[in-house]
């Protein structure tokens, strides 16, 4: 009986530790885009979005829905950024790329590449 419990646990532990995502497919599409800049996965009324940049100054960023469509954009420099771009939560850099102009480190959570 010990035994089957200590199974169970590590069956748990291995699943919570699991880099699985749901989404997957929409974050390679970003990161075909995105590979030169920084990709992060954040919330919006419940529902996952991404807020998206390239390494570059002035550039701005874009905001996906779940299924990789433009829901806003945030470029602060050029134009109004729209309302979404100040109501994210609980947001983090999934991908960002090396040898940035944040100089942030590199973030590969999803072993994307470059």
């Amino acid at each position: 009986m010990k035994i089957l419990i200590c199974l169970s646990l590590l069956l748990v532990l291995a699943m919570s530790c699991n880099k699985k995502n749901d989404n997957i497919g929409t974050i390679k599409k970003l990161h075909k885009t995105y590979k030169n800049g920084e990709i992060s996965e954040c919330t919006h009324d419940g529902e996952t979005v991404y807020s998206c940049g390239i390494n570059a100054y002035d550039a701005g960023g874009t905001v996906y829905n779940k299924d990789g469509e433009i829901i806003g954009s945030c470029n602060y420099a050029w134009s109004t950024p729209d309302p979404i771009c100040g109501e994210l939560e609980d947001c983090e850099v999934i991908y960002r790329v090396d040898d940035n102009i944040w100089g942030q480190p590199h973030v590969d959570k999803y072993d994307l590449g470059d």
